[in-house]
């Protein structure tokens, strides 16, 4: 069953998650959430990524008629402690001086949610991330010129120049949306739905 006919409302205003949805040839719609994301220490980042997904597709601004929707959230995971997006310069060079040489986690929950059945999958990529060993100048240079503030964890893996020396698992996972992960409940919730896609 073609993918492409099916429209997606994507409860995100994130340009990579958009990027990557295109390049898949998923047709999709982005919508407003009104969700604002609470952290919660004693939370694993599986648990607190697939809650903030959940609640910002449950919160979308929809249609009417909207069907599909589909909530992201991606967390950096270092030492214990999730790392969001970095609100000044000076936390965004705090952040990377942070994770440099050393290996994080990233996680990205996903929800799709059937609005005409009530059904929902839910989904949690993790990616192992190596960050080369970078030095203060380094580091300011990168912040300076990838301006990283709506990015959890304040790098980019997609942008020059590159930080990253190494990766375990999902690469499109570390940009922000896991596309092996959303082909496979993509495909479930296509099939429990019985072809119906409207």
């Amino acid at each position: 069953m073609p993918k492409r006919c099916v429209l997606i409302y994507l409860a995100s205003q994130s340009a990579r998650r958009q990027e990557i949805l295109r390049n898949m040839g998923i047709s999709f719609k982005v919508v407003p959430s009104t969700y604002r994301e609470r952290w919660c220490r004693k939370s694993s980042p599986e648990d607190l990524s697939l809650r903030h997904a959940f609640h910002k597709a449950q919160k979308a601004v929809l249609p009417v008629r909207a069907r599909f929707v589909l909530g992201g959230d991606t967390i950096v995971w270092h030492a214990r402690h999730g790392l969001g997006k970095p609100g000044s310069r000076a936390e965004a060079i705090r952040m990377v001086k942070r994770l440099s040489g050393k290996k994080h986690e990233v996680y990205t929950g996903l929800v799709l949610w059937d609005r005409k059945t009530g059904r929902v999958l839910k989904g949690c990529a993790k990616t192992e991330v190596w960050m080369k060993s970078l030095s203060e100048a380094r580091i300011r240079h990168y912040v300076d010129r990838t301006h990283p503030y709506d990015k959890a964890g304040s790098y980019a893996i997609q942008e020059k120049p590159a930080i990253v020396r190494r990766i375990l698992g999902s690469y499109s996972n570390v940009v922000g949306f896991p596309k092996e992960l959303f082909r496979k409940m993509l495909s479930q919730m296509i099939s429990g739905a019985g072809g119906d896609k409207k």
